[in-house]
């Protein structure tokens, strides 16, 4: 295993201002397995990975720069590097809270695409639900076996992905164009960089420079309101209706099926601060593992 500096390295780990963070989106990723292993950065395989989730990585998410982001180096993760068929990678409908213009998942006959899949645990699962606005931003799914294949060895139970709910972002050609920066072959669709795609998007917007980035800081703002919170918690079936009740601000909870039988996770947004008393009113009405996040900018 051999590991890198972190000081040393910059195109592992970027000094990027906020427009260069939008416009390099989704980053260098190395074609290698790699792990943050004891505060590390680690070539290869670290630990175990069978008792973890694997992740398709179609955008940020297979870079060590972004990954450092969500989770710190303190975080023990794991990336390898996979084959992604039948689809292609291309600009999803939406636009980050730092001003990118992120990725999602196309059908595309015949087409393959490096890629990477992310080894995540489960608490480091519920902050990758966070990053990725599950329910709102993006759904959460399990991708049909043998579409996705792991470079380095044999994988075959599931993988899963993110897939974005608003969908694919429509060009002038009234279809989507898929990400440059990442490789594919046998794909029908047109490539355009993170630059390109979002000077078409100001283009659609009709607004200058200066009104689209202070648009974006719009939304970041919206998204670091200061009293939201952002609660996950596990509980029975029969519990679910009387703890909704409680989240303070909460208007639709998403409600996440558990292996474990008639268990599910609840996440919600609550516009109200979450006080110790709410915490323990939760507890005693059948939550367990509650955990309360700021909304900081991920």
């Amino acid at each position: 295993m051999g590991q890198n500096n972190l000081n040393e390295n910059d195109e592992l780990f970027p000094n990027l201002s906020f427009y260069n963070r939008a416009v390099s989106y989704p980053y260098f990723a190395p074609n290698y397995s790699f792990s943050f292993y004891k505060g590390q950065f680690v070539r290869g395989i670290c630990f175990d990975l069978d008792k973890r989730t694997p992740i398709l990585s179609v955008g940020s998410n297979r870079s060590p720069y972004q990954l450092k982001r969500k989770f710190s180096m303190i975080q023990d993760i794991c990336v390898t590097p996979a084959t992604l068929y039948d689809s292609d990678i291309v600009y999803a409908a939406s636009v980050s809270a730092y001003g990118s213009m992120p990725a999602t998942q196309w059908p595309c006959e015949g087409a393959k695409v490096d890629l990477n899949v992310l080894w995540l645990n489960e608490s480091q699962l519920n902050i990758m639900h966070l990053s990725e606005a599950l329910g709102v931003a993006y759904n959460f799914v399990k991708l049909k076996l043998g579409t996705v294949k792991i470079k380095e060895f044999e994988w075959q139970k599931e993988i899963y992905g993110y897939v974005s709910i608003p969908g694919a972002f429509s060009f002038n050609e009234n279809k989507p164009k898929r990400l440059s920066a990442l490789k594919a072959q046998n794909t029908n669709l047109k490539g355009i960089y993170e630059s390109e795609a979002l000077i078409y998007l100001k283009t659609f917007l009709d607004v200058n420079d200066k009104n689209f980035f202070d648009l974006v800081n719009r939304f970041k703002g919206v998204i670091n309101a200061q009293d939201s919170k952002y609660v996950m918690l596990n509980c029975d079936e029969s519990n679910i209706k009387k703890i909704c009740a409680l989240l303070p601000g909460s208007e639709s909870p998403t409600i996440i099926p558990l292996e474990q039988k008639k268990k599910f996770a609840v996440h919600a947004l609550c516009k109200e601060p979450v006080f110790w008393e709410t915490m323990e009113e939760l507890k005693e009405n059948g939550a367990s593992s509650v955990l309360v996040l700021s909304l900081i900018h991920i």
